[in-house]
């Protein structure tokens, strides 16, 4: 962990980065901390779809996740991506990026579910999101 003028910086892992049309979590901020709120939360998603992720290799003692989540997306190339896990005064602030397919990417039709999932050194307290919204250029990456 890092301090720096009276925030700490959170290191964290991904442990799950997935747009798959069969997991539909609402979308949102949700804070992991043992495996049976994983089994809740992964239990959210539509009757009649195969379970979830299986529950993350963390140590439930020392570690956290932290799911950033956006919903039903009507087509392929979105995707989310959490950047920096900070704690203030002892809240948790999440900033993500939703990063959106620009007019000139290519795109499935199907219906997606992005999400980032991260293990974090674990922390109470109350959390907030702050997300960012950006549109890809695909013509400049060359996809």
């Amino acid at each position: 962990m890092i301090e720096l003028a009276g925030r700490v910086l959170l290191p964290f892992r991904t442990v799950y980065s997935l747009w798959l049309p069969d997991q539909d979590l609402q979308a949102g901020l949700y804070i992991v901390r043992d495996s049976d709120e994983w089994t809740r939360l992964t239990a959210r998603s539509a009757s009649n779809q195969p379970p979830g992720p299986p529950a993350p290799a963390v140590n439930w003692q020392i570690d956290m996740c932290v799911v950033v989540a956006l919903g039903t997306r009507p087509s392929g190339g979105y995707r989310v991506l959490i950047d920096t896990i900070d704690v203030i005064d002892g809240h948790i602030r999440v900033l993500a990026w939703e990063i959106r397919p620009g007019r000139n990417c290519g795109t499935t039709r199907a219906l997606t579910h992005p999400f980032h999932v991260v293990a974090a050194p674990a922390h109470a307290g109350e959390a907030k999101l702050v997300k960012r919204v950006a549109d890809e250029d695909c013509e400049a990456t060359e996809y």
